[in-house]
């Protein structure tokens, strides 16, 4: 049911919108993501890292999968459906943008998770809900937009406030922007980088009247971002690859150079799969038998965790995350994400690298 509403309404979300109306507020938000895991490590940096009053951008949270399937998206989709649902029920009640540069924003998912949310929310209630009901009301509120290059993708930015104030668009002229999201920001990142090699080498080649220098896609990308998370006063959200070397299975890093020229994040977090670890070398038939159902238990739990990117963390903000948590973890099943801790979920994984 729930794939047949998000394919129902892929092409009204795209077309119509999801937010008719931004209301402004003088004071920071205190938890801008609704997210409690999330913002208590948002608000270990802001105190960490203090700034003059009135001068406080709004965060910009960058979520890096080392490999794909590391569940990035699925903690955007997660990250969607509390900001849109009612208050009543635990959400936001806001508006979210995302920006699909890929085509790979998928709606029956996101639809999936709003649907997970509220059954458990009826069942801490024990309040009767219409379920199918309550998700098309939230989905209404979730704008997706699919811009087919880099440059589109900062125009699109640039013209976001002048579609969100227009309330003849949409049905969230009433709600706030809870984010503006970039899934993922790194698409472009190859084409970016030849073309500016192009453009270095070219020149470099002209001497008599040398090119002005331009600013990169990149740049101008996150500059539009900024300024439209400015004017809608609201964080942003972007997902990345990582553009290195595959991760090896007998090494877990915690740190990931940053690749995308012209962001500075307010906060850097890594998203991967627990890796179940393989049989040890040696290991007899009878001993891998015993263990292979544990093993495969661990696979289909589809176990995640999300931790702080330690690059260019120094050891005051180091100290200031671990003592917010440092991360959580969630699992991801067939009806939806789960937070660790939450429904019975539980912490931990034996088989787990």
């Amino acid at each position: 049911m729930a794939a047949d509403v998000g394919k129902s309404l892929l092409r009204e979300v795209e077309e119509a919108g999801l937010g008719e109306s931004i209301r402004f507020e003088n004071e920071p938000k205190v938890q801008p993501f609704n997210f409690s895991p999330l913002d208590r490590l948002l608000q270990a940096v802001t105190e960490a890292r203090p700034t003059t009053k009135g001068t406080t951008p709004q965060p910009l949270v960058e979520i890096l999968s080392p490999a794909a399937g590391d569940g990035k998206t699925h903690l955007l989709y997660h990250l969607c459906a509390q900001a849109v649902l009612s208050r009543r029920l635990g959400g936001k009640q806001a508006a979210a943008v995302v920006i699909d540069t890929t085509g790979r924003f998928d709606v029956p998912r996101l639809a999936i998770q709003i649907q997970k949310l509220l059954r458990d929310r009826v069942e801490q209630s024990a309040n009767d809900l219409d379920i199918d009901g309550e998700t098309l009301s939230a989905l209404e509120h979730i704008h997706i937009f699919r811009p087919q290059a880099l440059d589109s993708r900062s125009a699109t930015l640039d013209a976001l406030p002048l579609y969100l104030f227009d309330q003849s668009r949409h049905h969230s002229y009433d709600r706030e922007v809870a984010f503006v999201a970039l899934d993922p920001a790194s698409a472009f990142y190859w084409q970016d980088r030849a073309e500016s090699e192009d453009a270095a080498f070219l020149a470099s080649t002209e001497t008599i009247h040398p090119p002005a220098p331009t600013r990169g896609g990149y740049t101008r990308l996150f500059e539009s971002l900024r300024t439209a998370c400015k004017t809608l006063y609201c964080p942003a959200v972007i997902t990345t690859w990582h553009l290195g070397p595959a991760r090896s299975t007998h090494s877990t890093p915690r740190s990931f150079r940053p690749q995308l020229p012209g962001v500075q994040p307010t906060l850097r977090l890594v998203v991967r799969r627990l890796l179940v670890r393989k049989f040890p070398p040696g290991i007899s038939l009878e001993q891998a038998m015993r263990e292979g159902p544990s093993r495969q238990k661990a696979v289909e739990d589809g176990k995640f965790e999300c931790f702080v990117n330690e690059w260019e963390v120094d050891d005051k903000l180091s100290r200031a995350l671990k003592d917010r948590g440092g991360g959580f973890g969630f699992a991801i099943k067939d009806g939806g994400m789960t937070i660790a801790g939450e429904s019975g979920e539980e912490e931990g994984n034996d088989v787990s690298a």
